[in-house]
């Protein structure tokens, strides 16, 4: 701005200015004193749009978070997990939200991969793991699975039948309903890629084992 002079008087003498100049002076007028400023503003401008978007998820109510573990979940089963999902309860993806790792993998050359999955189990991360065998196994030695026999009601003990799967827990040896199998579900064989057998665990915190029982009911139900 020149000194002395209105915002609006400004603007009137820029205007006169970039008249006067042709194409070419135009262009490198632009360069030389607006380029460097819209490049700033625009990138300020995304930045504050992912803020706004990123503090607005965090308020939504969170139905559920789910893993899946060497079990890798389509974008068509992602979406029957998320939007479908809140469809069947009636209600509004504005106001709330799932979390779900889709394709989490587990590497015995990787030993990383164990101890990041490990970390996430110790903070209580998930409500619910759709694993493999390697995955279930793992998940036992940590001591991470809900015993089903305790936490399943009766009506859904008879609808799984033979489906629920006995482990023992880590070093109690305890053993435990641990699993159900759901390898013939439709669900997973829409959804899934897996070269194994494909297990639903409950993990987590207990007083929130039902979030991840009601997207149980919702897998079981599919046809």
């Amino acid at each position: 701005m020149i000194p002395g002079l209105t915002f609006k008087e400004n603007v009137e003498e820029e205007k006169t200015k970039i008249s006067e100049m042709t194409k070419e002076e135009k262009k490198q007028y632009f360069k030389d004193y607006y380029l460097k400023k819209c490049i700033v503003a625009l990138v300020a401008l995304i930045l504050l749009i992912w803020f706004i978007v990123d503090i607005s998820g965090n308020f939504k109510h969170r139905l559920y978070t789910g893993g899946f573990v060497n079990s890798e979940l389509s974008e068509e089963g992602q979406a029957y997990l998320n939007e479908e999902y809140m469809e069947s309860l009636e209600i509004s993806g504005m106001t709330n939200r799932v979390d779900l790792a889709p394709a989490i993998f587990l590497d015995k050359e990787d030993a990383q991969t164990f101890t990041v999955f490990q970390a996430e189990l110790a903070v209580n991360s998930y409500n619910f793991i759709v694993t493999d065998k390697m995955g279930l196994d793992f998940i036992l030695a940590k001591e991470c699975a809900a015993d089903l026999d305790q936490v399943l009601d009766e009506e859904l003990k008879n609808k799984v039948g033979d489906k629920l799967v006995f482990g023992k827990l880590g070093e109690s040896n305890t053993e435990i309903k641990a699993a159900i199998d759901i390898s013939d579900t439709a669900f997973v064989k829409e959804y899934i890629k897996s070269g194994d057998k494909v297990y639903f665990v409950l993990t987590g915190k207990e007083e929130e084992y039902e979030l991840g029982i009601d997207v149980l009911k919702y897998i079981l139900d599919k046809n």
